[in-house]
């Protein structure tokens, strides 16, 4: 007799074989026994988990010659029809292979005859979200008012594929990935009724290789029995998966977070000399750094991590080490350099510059204390209002700043290294103007500092128009200028206008009337309290103002 693998030598015959979906059989076995059994099943669920094995159990459960039973007993002819196959009352059909229109219309011919032999004529349709759109639209129907005599169990990897109709005329059974101690255990127990010395550290390593699949584990064991023979080692079982080996990772999980450039290329560059793939190694440091963030931020990490308890020991030292920020750092990087070696055709370069940047990555400092180094700062450097003695400007009996205005940012006035004043930067006088009164900021934003006298500043103007307007606001103008200098001072507008003799041109008198326009509208628009509001949210100033027609459909343009 050919050799059989052990996938479908070891399948489960009954519910209670099932591994890993008690959820389902418990499900299925009471509806069996109470003969509530539904006309369409829909098993959904990723590739290897029982999906088929289960539509197989269910169909000998309601076929069985003594059934409908939960506990289909496996040798009347029927169920053993059924587990081999050929069974004309069980259709399996590949829906991968049979999408058309015309596949569908042929077996709602068939479902019109009753069974052959069996109580049910069940039909099993494995990957159903590959069917055409035209193909589940000539199901539905049949599907929904099937003959009494007629069950489907539709499966599938991709349930979001399947549409919501046909979904909703079946009961739906999701299907969760086999835990990875259920898998190993299993593992352990098919190699030792066949014979093979098998330990237990290497059936954890095949099923966590698995990934949850337990179709996928009985497989990588028999590769691996094929490779060593009835004796197989954990070595020898690495070689066969093409695992990488923990000390690798150990080494480049300490390098990355003593911040070891050099110890990280050395890492890579064996890697390389033993041909290993590149992008299976990313895939592997991703898995050990979420293994190490998980051991940090959980009480009870085994609960989600596929590791032994002796592993998840080994690791909690590792993570010890590293900061919370720099894993997650560390593993959002990795997710971009994983399809970057994916697509690249120099995997080993982009990997080195993806690892030597993860070197560098600092642990950010916790705001708390940041807080810390700023208040410590401020104690350091006085009150923030000063006061007699204070040394806010580091020297004993130096005059206090005044008060800080409301609205405008707390500065101390300018000294000189003589102690007079200093110079006064008019664009800054112009900018903190804005921040505390944008109506005044705007008449000195034409303004130039002409001349800065004892007592005295000459503030001068290029147009009339602009003169004018700083008249009208003297007052406030004056005031918001002797608390920004924090001086007494005098203020004097002059206005630089050159005179012309005799009558203005056209064109003058346009210019003319458009400035007064434009004075009215600046005017207008600085009284507005959400356009003052907006000027002090964005730092703006109001280059220029157009009026809107309310009957045009075209918008206003403003700049700020």
């Amino acid at each position: 007799m050919s050799y059989q693998v052990l996938a479908r030598k070891y399948r489960p015959q009954t519910f209670d074989e099932v591994i890993g979906q008690g959820h389902i059989t418990q499900t299925l076995k009471n509806g069996v026994e109470a003969k509530r059994i539904a006309h369409g099943f829909l098993f959904a669920g990723m590739r290897g988990v029982g999906k088929t094995t289960m539509a197989r159990i269910l169909a000998k459960a309601l076929n069985c010659e003594k059934g409908p039973t939960a506990t289909p007993c496996n040798t009347c002819e029927v169920c053993k029809e059924i587990t081999q196959g050929y069974s004309m009352d069980v259709i399996e059909i590949d829906g991968a292979s049979n999408t058309g229109v015309d596949d569908i219309r042929e077996l709602r011919e068939n479902v019109l005859y009753a069974p052959a032999r069996a109580r049910y004529k069940v039909y099993i349709i494995d990957e159903v979200h590959m069917l055409s759109k035209s193909a589940f639209n000539a199901l539905l129907k049949t599907l929904e008012e099937p003959p009494a005599h007629v069950v489907f169990i539709f499966a599938t990897t991709e349930s979001h594929k399947v549409p919501v109709t046909i979904q909703s005329r079946c009961q739906c059974f999701h299907f969760r990935k086999i835990a990875f101690k259920e898998i190993a255990d299993q593992l352990l127990a098919l190699a030792k009724a066949e014979g093979v010395d098998l330990d237990e550290g290497t059936a954890q390593l095949i099923a966590r290789a698995s990934e949850g699949s337990m179709r996928d584990a009985q497989s990588l064991l028999d590769q691996v029995v094929s490779f060593c023979g009835d004796a197989v080692t954990l070595a020898d079982a690495k070689v066969v998966l093409g695992q990488i080996d923990q000390e690798i990772l150990d080494q480049c999980t300490d390098a990355l977070i003593e911040q070891d450039g050099e110890r990280v290329l050395a890492v890579v560059d064996h890697l390389s000399s033993l041909g290993q793939d590149l992008l299976e190694f990313c895939k592997a440091l991703h898995s050990r750094l979420r293994d190490l963030l998980m051991i940090k931020i959980l009480k009870e990490p085994q609960k989600v991590l596929s590791l032994a308890d002796e592993e998840i020991a080994n690791l909690k030292p590792q993570a010890a080490k590293i900061e919370e920020d720099r894993l997650l750092a560390f593993l959002e990087h990795l997710n971009r350099t994983e399809d970057e070696v994916r697509r690249s055709t120099h995997a080993r370069f982009v990997l080195e510059v993806a690892l030597i940047k993860m070197t560098r990555i600092e642990p950010l400092q916790e705001w708390k204390a940041i807080l810390g180094k700023i208040k410590a700062l401020e104690t350091r450097l006085g009150p923030a209002g000063g006061g007699p003695g204070s040394a806010r400007h580091g020297g004993a009996g130096r005059p206090s700043a005044p008060e800080s205005v409301k609205g405008e940012a707390h500065e101390t006035s300018p000294v000189s290294s003589s102690g007079a004043p200093a110079p006064i930067d008019w664009d800054s006088i112009v900018t903190r103007a804005h921040h505390g009164n944008p109506v005044v900021g705007a008449v000195l934003e034409h303004g130039f500092l002409e001349k800065e006298e004892e007592g005295m500043l000459v503030v001068g103007f290029k147009k009339k128009i602009h003169y004018e307007m700083a008249l009208a606001k003297a007052a406030k103008v004056v005031e918001v200028l002797q608390r920004i200098v924090k001086r007494d001072l005098k203020i004097e507008f002059r206005v630089h206008e050159p005179k012309k003799s005799g009558p203005m041109s056209p064109k003058e008198k346009r210019e003319a009337v458009r400035d007064m326009e434009q004075v009215k509208l600046h005017r207008e628009s600085l009284d507005n309290r959400v356009v003052r509001e907006a000027l002090k949210v964005f730092d703006g100033k109001i280059l220029e103002v157009r009026e809107f027609d309310k009957g045009s459909k075209a918008q206003p343009q403003e700049r700020a």
